[in-house]
């Protein structure tokens, strides 16, 4: 004997959105693990930063770089699951909007910021979180969507 599940308009904003969450939360730990392997053996944001700075006879820390990616990292990843335990629920619609705003800056800030000419970020480094932030969108979104037709 199998059971049916009948998927009311609510459950299906649900599952949309706690789907998008945790890509998003996926897209952020591959991000993460990115920039490890990037500090650890790739040492792309050394070369960039090197690149950048060399010209003008300045040197740039990575150190404080990769700090700032690994905090907001995890603190999107937190995010993540507190928002999908609260969609879940069915009641994360104001936190996900909160939680959307508040990530803006500290996920775009560092595409903005630019010295002689060239992002002191590179997008590379920056892709899980871009990414990851996308999908809070697109579950933030899925939340609100009406109820429309099945």
């Amino acid at each position: 004997m199998t059971t049916t599940e009948i998927r009311t308009p609510q459950t299906r904003r649900t599952g949309a959105a706690v789907g998008a969450y945790a890509a998003g939360a996926l897209a952020t730990l591959a991000g993460l693990a990115y920039t490890v392997a990037d500090q650890a053996a790739l040492h792309g944001l050394d070369r960039h930063l090197h690149a950048m700075y060399d010209p003008v006879g300045k040197y740039g820390q990575a150190g404080p770089l990769y700090a700032y990616l690994y905090v907001v990292g995890v603190l999107g990843i937190v995010c993540f699951a507190w928002a999908l335990r609260r969609a879940q629920a069915g009641s994360g619609r104001a936190l996900s909007v909160t939680l959307l705003v508040l990530a803006l800056l500290p996920v775009f800030a560092p595409v903005l910021i630019t010295e002689y000419g060239s992002s002191v970020v590179p997008l590379s480094l920056l892709a899980g979180l871009i990414v990851g932030w996308v999908c809070g969108l697109i579950g933030t979104v899925a939340l609100f969507r009406g109820t429309g037709k099945a």
